[in-house]
């Protein structure tokens, strides 16, 4: 695929009359030097080795040159090697769906208000591993987190992962919640992550329906304030998933 080729101490360059020329004092082939007296004809016969040489490569040719005055003429024509060793980086832990990975879906969760609307493709998405210690599995995903709403457990523009919700309680969790005024959920939704938190009316029956659920901000700016949405705003309203961690920041 590659060759290598050393341009030896025998052919040099003569800047004033601008050509290659041959030292035959250098040159110790016998097969050239015994049978060629010519110096135009041993200049052909050199110079025709070197080029055979060189086309061999099917990829390329890497060449070292021993003489200053042609490495510096050929330096002109040839890209430079850098002799810098580069480290192998062989990746002994690659990206397995569901084992040591989960989705990584391209969704920008707002730690403030509610985000701008959004409409998040489940069928295309990128892979991060997940952290040491917990086991990936199809009820993880993980996204975007923008904002300083959560500063004290979540840093803005972090990479969090998420336990789908499947129902059970959420007081006190921190949830990625989902919010549309629209009926139709193909025109997108708002999302947010806060801590969870809900007041409930009871019945005398023991029933009990949201009276409101309040979204706590956790953040060391106080102007951040918590989202209360009254029971007639719960309709449009879901909560997407349960904070497992912060996967990168």
């Amino acid at each position: 695929n590659y060759t290598g080729v050393i341009f030896g101490h025998e052919i040099s360059y003569d800047k004033t009359k601008d050509e290659i020329f041959i030292k035959e004092e250098n040159y110790y082939d016998k097969n050239g030097k015994q049978s060629i007296k010519d110096p135009k004809e041993l200049k052909a016969y050199i110079l025709n080795i070197y080029k055979t040489i060189m086309l061999r490569g099917i990829k390329g040719t890497y060449v070292y040159v021993c003489d200053v005055e042609l490495r510096a003429y050929l330096a002109q024509f040839i890209e430079t090697f850098s002799t810098e060793v580069k480290p192998l980086i062989i990746d002994l832990n690659p990206i397995i769906p569901f084992t040591n990975a989960v989705p990584l879906y391209d969704l920008k969760v707002a730690a403030g208000n509610f985000s701008e609307v959004q409409i998040v493709d489940h069928s295309d998405f990128d892979w991060v591993r997940v952290p040491k210690g917990i086991k990936a599995s199809e009820e993880l995903f993980a996204c975007k987190v923008v904002g300083e709403s959560m500063n004290k457990v979540i840093q803005n523009d972090s990479i969090c992962l998420f336990r789908k919700y499947k129902g059970g309680a959420r007081n006190g969790k921190i949830v990625l919640v989902e919010h549309t005024s629209f009926n139709e959920s193909d025109f997108g939704s708002g999302y947010t992550i806060k801590e969870y938190q809900s007041v409930k009316n009871h019945s005398e029956e023991g029933d009990w329906t949201h009276e409101s659920i309040v979204l706590n901000p956790l953040s060391t700016d106080a102007k951040y304030e918590s989202i209360e949405l009254k029971a007639d705003e719960l309709e449009d309203f879901k909560v997407i998933g349960v904070f497992e961690c912060v996967i990168c920041s």
